[in-house]
């Protein structure tokens, strides 16, 4: 498993004074760019041969979230990778090797300049580390949210939330998705399907159900067509 350290920031915290959920993610998605990097497969090489690699769902599953100035290790580790998919596992480690959060990632590899699906090569398959894969309970990829109850205000795509992609970065649509929450609430697992990428100047039109213990917020564009569906299951 490839690892990073760090110390949670001031600038990652929420109210309750632990990291957000959307820093989380941030966290987990720098550790596999930074693997990546370190492997000879980073911005540039993607770049070189025309891929993304697009996120299509996060399963998150949240032991407690750490407070500031907590010391971290982050982990990763690709468990599969075959055609145009890509797994990945991430770990959240606090002080002595406490699994303080761990998640699954699925995505799909897509040529930049086409938007269309890129089916990778056996040789370019075995330039990826394959590690056994994190214990856990796997849910499906996809989401089925109930029937929306509530239908709230617009929100505009902006600049700061554009990866280098140009579209709007995976941890942008948690972020949004957790100001409909009901305060002081804690979140166990997070999950997250997404269905077409958001960019600069669209519209968001975020929809509320809840069923038992879950919240989902489904963003949808101006038709209703879902951007993306976030599912937060509380205690």
């Amino acid at each position: 498993m490839y690892q990073t350290r760090g110390r949670i920031r001031f600038s990652e915290i929420g109210e309750d004074g632990r990291l957000t959920l959307h820093h989380l993610i941030n966290y987990f998605q720098d550790c596999s760019t930074f693997q990546l990097e370190d492997i000879g497969l980073g911005t540039d090489y993607f770049m070189q041969q025309d891929l993304a690699f697009y996120i299509l769902s996060w399963q998150i599953e949240i032991n407690r979230l750490p407070r500031f100035g907590e010391e971290i290790k982050v982990g990763t580790l690709i468990y599969d990778c075959r055609g145009m998919f890509g797994y990945r596992n991430y770990v959240l480690f606090g002080a002595n090797d406490e699994v303080l959060a761990y998640a699954n990632v699925c995505g799909c590899f897509l040529s930049v300049k086409t938007g269309s699906f890129v089916k990778l090569t056996i040789d370019e398959i075995e330039k990826y580390p394959i590690e056994p894969k994190w214990e856990m309970t796997y849910l499906p990829r996809k989401i089925k949210a109930p029937k929306a109850e509530k239908y709230m205000d617009a929100i505009r795509v902006s600049q700061f939330q554009i990866d280098t992609n140009g579209h709007m970065n995976n941890s942008q649509y948690v972020a949004i998705a957790s100001e409909y929450l009901p305060a002081q609430i804690q979140v166990k697992q997070v999950r997250v399907e997404y269905k077409k990428a958001a960019k600069l100047g669209d519209c968001l039109v975020p929809t509320i159900a809840r069923q038992e213990d879950i919240y989902y917020v489904t963003l949808c564009d101006q038709e209703l067509n879902p951007y993306a569906i976030v599912a937060f299951q509380v205690e």
